[in-house]
């Protein structure tokens, strides 16, 4: 029997999608469907070259502007012909960039990606223990409804960036932690989430814990059976930065995260049967070759309610899961060199998992997405003597020639929000007027990273206080 996995542990880091960031993994293992280095989309423009792979991605500036990641947008970068049901051909992301830049050849920048030797972490891990080449974000769309469906198997009906309602009204595997079990879970940001918006969560935000006592949570052994990990999605202008790793932050400061998370848990007097798993909520926009797949409802599964639609079935009935992400599973009880390929996973095999291993028995899958989703409760198969005992000596992440990344550091000066964290400090408005509580003040007229933190630390406060408790 498989070592049974009693910590399980999900950083979910931004808009980067397999290929980009692991794809030439192949040249040290065939056996993972990445790349050969001659795959290629259409040019920007009529008449001039196919645009091929290469691995020279920088850790800044290959992708500003952001690109696009909406439904309508993600469709054309998977199907030129800018279908949404028929068979992908994966063609079509430097055109659609093109929409965004208008420079034909920082369009082309959308299919550089990274080596072994320039992602020297995530590669390390992905190499040391296992990696997953067909993990798919759960949407064909954009950052807010795939964290909703790493939740939930549900966006409540949203394909988009929506935030007025959807987090606010999602069921969440959260809910179903009960009084049945012995198990808990815990949420670390660094502090901004939707999460924050959500109903039952409103009521628990004891739940809520600051990412900066997570290394000695992990040390000494505090953390319950489930805990979700959320980067720091922006800078804060007094000293916090993103390490989101979306585009176009420091890609180097992610892989910092994520070698100080390893290093934690690895001293965790739970390690031995702790699983460590980092995810990417969606591709952002970025080249991948693989084609997402469709799923098809079991009819076994027609009794359990259906995943809401955003519109008409004709046009998305969220059958469609979305681009391939990168996904790493880290467990002493995880062989080196190990690749998971045998069934498609999504955002929903995290809710299922956690469902099987942690939840009651007897409670109901949220819906049937739940239901079908694979799970990975089996993966950590070294067993007693045959666990490991090493801890891979993991080295220095790299920042591109000439960029210094730090040079803020020294005197950090607000800059313009991102639209992600201003979408959270509306989500954040709305759940206050929900529960009847005054917003701290307008989160539209915000103008700069620090105004938005400071916002979205004073609603978490007004939330806290009202639920009576907190960070």
């Amino acid at each position: 029997m498989p070592t049974r996995i009693t910590r399980l542990v999900v950083l979910m880091l931004e808009n980067r999608s397999f290929d980009h960031m692991l794809g030439f993994l192949r040249k040290t293992n065939p056996a993972i469907n990445g790349l050969n280095g001659d795959e290629w989309n259409y040019p920007a423009g009529e008449g001039a070259a196919n645009i091929i792979v290469s691995d020279d991605a920088g850790d800044v500036e290959d992708l500003n502007p952001d690109p696009n990641h909406e439904f309508a947008h993600v469709t054309w970068q998977i199907s030129s012909t800018g279908d949404p049901v028929g068979n992908p051909d994966m063609k079509g992301f430097v055109r659609d960039y093109y929409e965004d830049c208008k420079d034909a050849n920082h369009a082309a920048g959308i299919m550089k990606c990274f080596t072994p030797q320039t992602l020297p972490i995530l590669s390390t891990l992905a190499t040391q223990y296992a990696v997953c080449d067909r993990w798919f974000s759960s949407v064909p769309g954009s950052t807010i409804p795939n964290r909703l469906f790493v939740h939930g198997a549900s966006s409540a009906g949203s394909l988009t960036q929506d935030v007025m309602a959807a987090p606010f009204a999602l069921h969440t595997i959260f809910e179903s932690f009960d009084d049945t079990t012995p198990h808990d879970f815990a949420i670390y940001t660094a502090g901004s989430s939707v999460l924050f918006a959500n109903k039952f969560l409103i009521q628990n935000m004891v739940k809520f814990h600051d990412y900066a006592n997570f290394v000695v949570d992990a040390t000494s052994g505090n953390l319950p059976a489930y805990t979700f990990i959320e980067p720091a999605y922006d800078d804060d202008g007094e000293g916090t930065f993103a390490n989101s790793q979306h585009p176009d932050f420091p890609v180097d400061r992610g892989e910092t995260l994520i070698r100080e998370i390893y290093y934690a848990l690895t001293k965790s007097p739970d390690w031995k049967s702790t699983l460590f798993l980092i995810l990417y909520d969606e591709h952002g926009g970025i080249f991948d070759h693989v084609s997402p797949p469709v799923v098809t409802r079991n009819p076994i599964y027609n009794n359990l309610p259906d995943v809401e639609h955003a519109g008409p079935s004709d046009v998305f009935d969220f059958t469609r899961l979305g681009v391939r992400v990168p996904a790493v599973f880290i467990s002493p009880c995880i062989p080196p060199n190990t690749l998971i390929n045998d069934r498609d996973y999504d955002h929903c095999s995290v809710v299922s998992t956690v469902r099987k291993l942690f939840c009651n028995p007897a409670s109901q899958p949220l819906n049937w997405r739940e239901a079908q989703a694979a799970t990975f409760e089996n993966i950590l198969t070294l067993t007693g003597a045959n666990i490991r005992t090493d801890v891979v000596n993991l080295p220095e992440p790299v920042v591109s020639s000439g960029v210094n990344i730090n040079a803020a550091a020294d005197a950090p000066i607000p800059r313009a929000p991102t639209d992600l964290t201003v979408l959270m400090a509306g989500a954040m408005h709305n759940a206050l007027q929900q529960q009847g509580l005054q917003p701290p003040g307008d989160y539209s007229t915000l103008t700069n990273s620090t105004q938005v933190s400071a916002y979205l630390k004073q609603a978490q406060q007004i939330l806290q206080n009202a639920a009576g408790g907190g960070q």
